[in-house]
């Protein structure tokens, strides 16, 4: 079984903080477009995937 890509391995990959890769994920215009750019690319490189019970759980929604 293949371990499932995290905000942290993204972060991880790209040199940029958890909370930088969770920004970009949700559309929040904090960062440069260079930035931005590469962590996209990475998200896509390392095929990412938003696990939507972490999400569901986080908003208690």
């Amino acid at each position: 079984m293949e371990k499932k890509v995290t905000i942290r391995d993204v972060a991880a990959y790209t040199g940029v903080s958890r909370t930088t890769v969770s920004n970009i994920v949700n559309g929040i215009n904090k960062t440069s477009e260079e930035t931005k750019e590469k962590v996209l690319k990475a998200i896509k490189e390392l095929n990412y995937q938003p696990d939507f019970t972490a999400i569901s759980l986080s908003k208690k929604k």
